[in-house]
């Protein structure tokens, strides 16, 4: 993550910066409404250069691009925080469909996420699918019924 502050800390440790900001994640929750999610970004991408195209429409508190955690290419989407969300909607109206590395950028409103409960897989069945596969019932499953006997082949 890059994070930035525009005329720097001010002589603040990150601690003091910490102490001093609301509580109960308040400045979560604003940055949330000031952020923008960016999709259809180029694998060259960077941080700094979506510092760079979205600087000029306000402060940005916090840029953050998805990154293959093997290769460490861009996964194609990022998150940009602004410090005051008129700035965060100048800059999608201006962005929005705007081409930038040889495509055409697509901005919306972050959604929060919601928070994840670690037991849970986002379904009720183990595979992901939505539905249950054989891992998920208790029947007994025949795994060679599609196969035909006495073929004499």
């Amino acid at each position: 993550c890059l994070f930035v502050g525009g005329g720097g800390m001010g002589g603040k440790s990150l601690e003091a910066m910490a102490a001093s900001a609301p509580e109960g994640g308040r400045d979560n929750r604003d940055r949330d409404q000031n952020t923008l999610r960016v999709t259809n970004i180029s694998e060259e991408a960077s941080e700094a250069d979506l510092q760079d195209l979205f600087s000029p429409f306000g402060r940005i508190s916090r840029v953050y691009l998805a990154k293959d955690k093997e290769t460490m290419q861009s996964r194609g989407f990022a998150f940009v925080s602004f410090v005051h969300r008129e700035d965060a909607a100048r800059a999608m109206d201006k962005l929005q469909g705007h081409g930038y590395d040889h495509l055409i950028l697509k901005l919306e409103w972050a959604r929060p996420s919601a928070p994840k409960d670690p037991g849970s897989s986002g379904t009720q069945f183990r595979s992901g699918y939505g539905k249950a596969l054989a891992q998920d019932t208790k029947e007994k499953v025949s795994f060679a019924s599609n196969l035909t006997t006495g073929t004499g082949r």
